[in-house]
């Protein structure tokens, strides 16, 4: 698992292609978001009765939808909280304890058997005193042995600790020089540094723990224009569920779920938030002297083509430039007017069977006027897109994926088999 105080552990999670303060915070957030999925599987795990477990899946249910609803407002009122003194691990490596007990002569005395010193029956008695004279130097014999081992055997556990202290400082000396290292290219202007501090900022948007994203980004430093791709959560792998019912008379625990109506209005809105939150996001964080245009396409798995990792669709996609972008009331007028006011597409189908060209990509940015599309909603759907910038690392990154999904499953097993449905 991973520990944010050992740095070395970001050498062997790191993804291609993939800097060590980006490995950083993925790693971090993935166990923090990890840890809050057990404790809630803790929870699910103690009810033995099925209607209390009813309500606490209900409760859970209207976290989240309430936590989808607020994606975007969540995200202004926190404000970006990624800063470069942030990416730096300055943690000190813990001090050296000795658990061991150090031995005490009185205990060792006292489990030898050596009696107490009794003057009037050693006077009459010498014997006695030889006997108890005996049993000291014994005991003294044996305390200075165990005390011999002790101070070895903690010499030996502090030599360990510094060696490891020693490793532990050169990794986190490692790290916080590639930290210096990406500010200092991202303060140039480096179009690799301002993709990684990118998805940097990204990977720290607050984000319903049940909702998994992947950014990646490219830099077109010539126009001053980052563009954003997005692999989107599927439209079928969200929970629909608004509230759960028990049924006494077969001992059953069922979901209420959205209408696919009013499911498609929230997985919509959902979509809208991310991209208006992501937009928001970057151009707060990053100066406009290197960003002045922020393009997002947003891209969900195609089911409809084979198990390929370039078959995707892309479902939602705008472009906003600094001074337009803030002019918009992100807070008091709906995410879809606001991506009407950019101009933004929708695709007719969300599941991914469709797809929209694009507004920006770095291989249509020069397009013409006569090849570009009318905003909201194209009738016609286009062929899906070979997708090429960057492809999200997913090349690189299905493998953790997997892994991860995978422990999260294991996390949520109990639950689907209790109501039929994981939530």
């Amino acid at each position: 698992m991973y520990k944010d105080n050992d740095p070395d552990i970001l050498e062997t999670i790191g993804i291609a292609g993939e800097t060590r303060p980006e490995t950083y915070i993925r790693a971090k957030a993935g166990q923090a978001r990890r840890e809050r999925l057990a404790r809630i599987q803790q929870k699910r795990e103690s009810f033995a009765d099925l209607n209390e477990l009813a309500e606490f899946e209900t409760k859970q249910a209207e976290i989240f939808l309430q936590e989808c609803k607020n994606i975007l407002r969540d995200n202004l009122i926190a404000g970006v909280k990624t800063d470069w003194a942030s990416l730096y691990n300055d943690r000190p490596y813990p001090p050296f304890v000795y658990k061991n007990p150090a031995p005490r002569y009185n205990q060792i005395a006292r489990e030898r058997g050596v009696p107490q010193k009794k003057f009037f029956s050693e006077l009459l008695f010498p014997s006695v005193k030889k006997e108890r004279l005996k049993k000291e130097s014994e005991a003294k014999m044996a305390y200075n042995v165990k005390s011999q081992q002790y101070e070895e055997e903690k010499a030996a556990g502090a030599a360990a600790h510094e060696k490891k202290r020693e490793a532990y400082m050169a990794a986190q000396s490692a790290y916080n020089s590639k930290v210096e290292e990406l500010q200092f290219n991202f303060a140039k202007g480096q179009p690799a540094a301002v993709e990684s501090f990118t998805r940097i900022l990204l990977n720290c948007i607050e984000m319903p723990d049940h909702i998994n994203i992947y950014f990646d980004a490219v830099c077109l430093p010539g126009e001053r224009q980052l563009i954003i791709d997005c692999l989107l959560p599927a439209y079928y792998d969200l929970p629909r569920a608004i509230s759960y019912q028990y049924y006494k008379d077969n001992q059953a625990i069922a979901p209420v779920e959205m209408s696919d109506q009013d499911y498609d209005a929230f997985y919509l809105n959902l979509i809208q938030q991310i991209t208006l939150t992501a937009v928001n996001t970057v151009f707060n964080a990053i100066p406009a002297r290197l960003v002045q245009w922020v393009a997002f396409n947003g891209w969900v798995e195609n089911d409809k083509i084979g198990d390929v990792l370039e078959s995707k669709a892309c479902i939602i996609s705008c472009r906003a430039s600094r001074d337009v972008f803030a002019a918009l009331d992100l807070l008091n007028v709906r995410p879809a007017d606001n991506i009407r006011e950019l101009g933004g597409l929708t695709a007719n189908s969300l599941a991914g069977a469709e797809t929209i060209q694009p507004v920006v990509c770095p291989e249509t940015f020069f397009q013409t006027d006569e090849t570009k599309q009318d905003p909201d909603n194209a009738k016609e759907g286009l062929k899906p897109l070979a997708y090429h910038p960057g492809e999200f690392k997913m090349a690189t990154t299905k493998l953790v994926d997997e892994m991860m999904d995978q422990i999260e499953k294991n996390l949520l097993q109990n639950a689907g088999n209790k109501d039929g449905t994981i939530h």
